[in-house]
């Protein structure tokens, strides 16, 4: 409770730093739906020419890339800021100020900082899975939309367990904000359908970085009602890496000389 009202209030400073710079607020906003429509755009086009992609019609791959943009628009909202300026910190000597208080340097780096536009993108995400949702007819039980939520909050776990191992060479490698690029290529990976992806790449995003399973399990959720196999190997996987990463950055943490030291 007293992290949960932490990060209350560091939401708060953060939302209104976000709203001094509302220009900023509305450019991202753009941006992202953007982005989101060329994805629409291209799902268009692709099931204007085949009915099917790897067993998915078209509402089921827009719930599986709606529901993969709402798990990256949260993430991107209340994680990803924070973790992408842990290089600058280590490299300034600024994460002596994070150490010195009297909470776990990784909850206080990963909720330091707060996007408000991606919320808005997020909303629109939650709209489009909405009418997918009512063009497959699909009524999902209590039971489903809870295990929904959940996997999406499991989803972002694995996000935040990637970036936070990427971010974490920081602690070995001078100039690490060049690492966050290889996040920003395979995160785009999760809105593929997982039977479309075969041999070594479909293991290793399936057991070593979960992130065919961020959307898909979510998605088919959703479309196929409760699978208890998929949704135990995606909590599994995820809480694994979760721990993985978190032992990596404070292995680092361990090598982090302080500015003042």
């Amino acid at each position: 409770m007293r992290l949960l009202r932490l990060w209350l209030l560091q939401i708060r400073y953060a939302a209104t730093r976000e709203l001094m710079f509302r220009a900023s607020f509305f450019v991202w906003v753009a941006v992202e739906l953007a982005w989101f429509v060329i994805q629409l755009a291209f799902i268009g086009v692709i099931y204007h020419h085949v009915d099917e992609v790897a067993g998915w019609n078209r509402n089921q791959m827009i719930i599986l890339v709606a529901t993969n943009q709402l798990v990256i628009q949260l993430f991107t909202a209340f994680l990803m800021p924070g973790l992408t300026k842990l290089p600058e910190l280590v490299r300034t000597g600024k994460l002596d100020f994070v150490l010195l208080k009297p909470a776990p340097p990784a909850f206080l780096v990963s909720t330091s900082h707060l996007e408000i536009g991606p919320l808005a993108n997020g909303a629109i995400a939650t709209v489009v899975l909405g009418g997918a949702i009512q063009g497959l007819g699909l009524h999902p039980s209590p039971p489903e939309m809870l295990a929904y939520l959940g996997l999406i909050l499991a989803g972002l776990l694995v996000h935040y367990a990637v970036l936070m191992g990427l971010v974490s060479l920081t602690f070995w490698i001078i100039r690490a904000e060049s690492v966050l690029l290889g996040y920003y290529t395979i995160f785009h990976i999760a809105r593929i359908p997982r039977e479309a992806a075969t041999g070594w790449f479909r293991v290793v995003f399936t057991f070593a970085l979960p992130l065919l399973l961020v959307a898909n399990v979510p998605a088919s959720t959703l479309i196929r009602g409760l699978a208890p196999l998929p949704i135990f190997l995606f909590l599994l996987s995820g809480l694994l890496v979760a721990v993985l990463a978190t032992a990596f950055f404070v292995l680092g943490l361990r090598r982090y000389q302080s500015a003042s030291s």
